[in-house]
């Protein structure tokens, strides 16, 4: 097995290949050079592979934090050409378009706004409470902005107060894919049958 294989399964890291690493042990962080698995090319959209039209910069996305190392993902996006929609930025399969930080982590800060305060959750996630806060509001957001719900088979259900305990939100997750699919305004009964009913098919629903 080689080491980039080995980090991948200890970090479980899916959907993805490292092609190389460097880990920073004086100030704990460990950056992983990424690229998409099968080496990507395919719309977010249809899922179709395109024609590469050209290479974006490198960008980065923050990880979970292991072992307290801070985990940073670097990849440079590519611009493809699919039949059907065009010039579009290749599906990243581990961060929705444009996010800052990959689901993974998304999905820890929302498990662990509820568990604690942020500040407390900033300092385990290694983020300064002011980007822990940013990130929180921006998935919120983004996420009750809705997409298709898709491929879900197992679901956690959760309420998250923020805004210093002003505002709640209840919290759609797939569970197998640790990361989160809805965001319903409120909380109790009444947003999670929102979710039931407006959000999934009748085959989803079985």
């Amino acid at each position: 097995m080689t080491t980039n294989n080995f980090i991948r399964q200890f970090l479980s890291i899916v959907g993805l290949t490292i092609s190389n690493f460097y880990l920073d042990q004086r100030n704990k962080v460990l950056e992983l050079y990424v690229k998409p698995y099968k080496n990507g090319c395919r719309c977010p959209h249809c899922n179709l592979r395109g024609e590469i039209v050209r290479t974006m910069d490198v960008r980065t996305w923050r990880d979970v934090v292991v072992c307290g190392f801070k985990v940073i993902f670097h990849y440079a996006p590519r611009i493809i050409k699919c039949k059907t929609h065009g010039h579009v930025q290749e599906n990243i399969p581990w961060a929705d378009p444009y996010a800052k930080a990959t689901h993974r982590l998304e999905y820890q800060i929302l498990i662990y706004a509820q568990m604690m305060t942020q500040k407390a959750a900033s300092e385990i996630l290694r983020l300064a409470t002011s980007t822990f806060s940013d990130l929180l509001h921006r998935v919120i957001n983004r996420v009750r902005e809705g997409h298709k719900i898709k491929d879900i088979k197992s679901i956690g259900i959760d309420e998250i107060s923020y805004a210093k305990g002003r505002k709640f939100v209840t919290v759609i997750y797939d569970l197998d894919k640790s990361r989160v699919v809805w965001v319903g305004k409120g909380k109790g009964r009444d947003t999670v049958d929102s979710f039931f009913n407006n959000e999934l098919t009748d085959a989803q629903k079985k």
